[in-house]
């Protein structure tokens, strides 16, 4: 079987950096002939390169240029495709296989009582409904970015694949576009050892809470 030439592809995975990088590094591990490469970033996944063969693909997580759940995403975005309802709750190693009456409303999570009449009563299927839910999932999200990448492009003259989070691509919508020409070259941008160094100076605030109850008598003489 030809394998198929994805060499230089970007996918996107909603959440990666803190749920499916777990799962897909710990399958691509098993096979000796992948190479991972994983980005950090205050303890999350911003990015994983896979090198396979004579392949490198880049996989990114979209929540960090769309923050928000993928439910609220798509209907912001106005998507055809709008995220499913699925009996989370129900699923166990007992029921992978269940075909029957759909599960009760209880096993959804914040499901109206509207939208759990408009799932049929007989004949679910767990498997095909995963499958389903998997397919709305996947298509949704590429609607969306889609949508986003075009609307960046279009504005701005850049490509989301090229930014792993929403500040870095802010930064070079910016500096792109509205600095003028003339000011661009004296602009330096502080990296290496520098950079470095600066970053060691710096510890935030320091925060101390020592009444962690207010009342009347409590209250401050300028309020």
């Amino acid at each position: 079987m030809q394998e198929e030439n994805l060499d230089g592809y970007t996918f996107y995975v909603h959440n990666l950096g803190r749920f499916d990088s777990v799962f897909i590094m710990r399958a691509l591990t098993l096979n000796d002939t992948f190479n991972i490469i994983p980005t950090w970033k205050d303890n999350s996944i911003l990015s994983i390169t896979i090198k396979y063969l004579n392949m490198k693909i880049f996989l990114l997580d979209s929540l960090k240029l769309i923050p928000g759940s993928l439910e609220n995403i798509l209907k912001s975005f106005n998507c055809v495709t709008q995220k499913s309802k699925f009996p989370y709750k129900a699923v166990n190693k007992n029921s992978l296989y269940y075909k029957g009456n759909k599960p009760e409303k209880k096993f959804y999570n914040n499901i109206s009582d509207q939208d759990y009449l408009t799932i049929p009563e007989n004949n679910w299927d767990l498997k095909l409904e995963t499958l389903k839910f998997l397919k709305s999932d996947v298509e949704g999200l590429l609607e969306a970015l889609t949508k986003f990448n075009n609307n960046i492009f279009n504005k701005y003259q850049l490509n989301i694949t090229n930014y792993k989070t929403l500040p870095g691509l802010v930064l070079a919508a910016y500096t792109s576009n509205y600095i003028p020409s003339n000011l661009k070259s004296e602009l330096k941008m502080i990296k290496g050892d520098l950079e470095r160094e600066i970053r060691t100076a710096y510890y935030g605030g320091n925060v101390n809470v020592f009444i962690n109850e207010i009342n009347k008598s409590r209250l401050p003489l300028w309020y």
